[in-house]
């Protein structure tokens, strides 16, 4: 498995939500703010539509609720 870096491209696998973090759906889109220093994702930027319009947040990520998709150039 690759490193992640900040800017890569994720996709959550589960619903993330918690006490103080909006849903976020599962195969929702989000860029990776900062990882781990085995290279994996620890918070996560997200925009999501809802239907009171779009919600941009960050988000602290646990092992398995993102899937690294690559990086985008």
């Amino acid at each position: 498995m690759m490193r992640c870096r900040k800017g890569d491209t994720v996709t959550a696998r589960r619903q993330i939500e918690g006490m103080d973090v909006p849903l976020v759906p599962v195969g929702c889109h989000g860029t990776v703010l900062t990882t781990t220093t085995l290279g994996r994702p620890k918070k996560v930027y997200f925009t999501v539509s809802d239907g009171w319009g779009l919600k941009r947040f960050h988000v602290n990520v646990r092992p398995g609720d993102v899937e690294w998709r690559g990086r985008e150039h």
